[in-house]
C-alpha cells in the first residue's frame, strides 16, 4: 500500500543498485535501462501528472509525485549522460496538467541530446502538439514500443534477431516472509521463446505511483528472466 503523504527520497546508488541484464546492457535501480556503446538511456511509464489526473476525479492525493518523477530522470541523466533518452510511452498520465507536462519534458530536453517520445495510450492533450511522438523507435537491434499495440509485427521482418524493449504491464515480483509481511518491487523482465529469433523486454514503471503485475512464464517454453529493483541493489529473481 502506497502511503500517499509520504515522499520517497532518492540516494545515489552504489555499485549493487546496476545489473548486467545482458552483454552491455545496465539495469539502473533507478529504473532506467542503460546502452553504454550506443549511448541510449529508455525509461518507461512515467505518468507524469498522475496525482493531478487523481485529483481532478475527486482524489485527495498529495503533489510530490511530478517532482519525483522530474527529481529520479534527472539524476538518471546526469550519470549516465546519454545521447538518445528513450522515453517508452506513457510518459504523461493524462491532459490534467498541460502546462507544467510541457515546462518539464523542455527542462528534460534541454539535458539530453535527442529525445525521443514513444506514444503510449495515456499520452493526451496540448503536450502531444507541442513535441514530436512516435508509435516506436528502432536502434541498433533494439525495438522499442509501448507495448499496448503491436507495432513489432508490423514493422520487424520475421527471423530478424533482435530485442524488444516495451512497457505498459508494470512488471514487479512479491516477496513474502510467510508470517503476513510482503514487500513488492518493480522488475525488468526478458523473456525468450525457443522458436523465436526475438528477446521481449519489458521495463519497470518509473512513476512511484505504479503499481504492478507479475510476467508469467506461459506455456510452450518461454522462459523468463526477473530483475527486482530498489534504490539500493538490482538483482535477479532465480527461475
Amino acid at each position: 500500500m502506497i502511503d500517499h503523504g509520504e515522499k520517497s527520497t532518492e540516494v545515489p546508488p552504489g555499485a549493487d543498485a546496476r545489473a548486467e541484464v545482458e552483454t552491455g546492457l545496465i539495469l539502473d535501480g533507478r529504473l532506467g535501462l542503460y546502452h553504454p556503446a550506443a549511448r541510449w538511456l529508455a525509461v518507461s511509464d512515467l505518468h507524469f501528472g498522475y496525482e493531478a489526473s487523481r485529483r481532478r476525479a475527486g482524489g485527495l492525493w498529495p503533489m510530490w509525485g511530478m517532482e519525483t518523477v522530474e527529481e529520479r530522470l534527472r539524476s538518471l541523466i546526469l550519470s549516465y549522460q546519454p545521447e538518445t533518452l528513450i522515453l517508452v510511452g506513457d510518459v504523461i498520465d493524462s491532459s490534467a496538467v498541460p502546462d507544467e507536462a510541457i515546462a518539464w519534458l523542455c527542462r528534460v530536453k534541454d539535458l539530453c541530446g535527442d529525445l525521443v517520445l514513444i506514444e503510449g495510450n495515456h499520452d493526451r492533450g496540448p503536450v502531444r502538439k507541442r513535441f514530436d511522438w512516435v508509435p516506436w523507435f528502432r536502434t541498433d537491434g533494439f525495438f522499442f514500443q509501448h507495448g499496448h499495440e503491436d507495432w513489432l509485427s508490423r514493422e520487424v521482418t520475421a527471423g530478424e534477431s533482435l530485442i524488444e524493449i516495451r512497457g505498459h504491464l508494470h512488471p514487479s515480483v512479491r516477496f513474502n516472509d510467510g508470517a503476513g509481511t510482503t514487500l513488492t518491487l518493480p522488475a525488468f523482465t526478458l523473456a525468450e521463446e525457443p522458436s523465436s529469433t526475438i528477446r521481449n523486454g519489458v521495463l519497470p514503471a518509473f512513476s512511484p505511483w505504479a503499481g504492478g503485475s507479475p510476467i508469467q512464464s506461459g506455456a510452450g517454453g518461454r522462459r523468463i528472466r526477473q530483475w527486482a529493483c530498489s534504490r539500493q541493489r538490482v538483482f535477479e529473481i532465480p527461475a
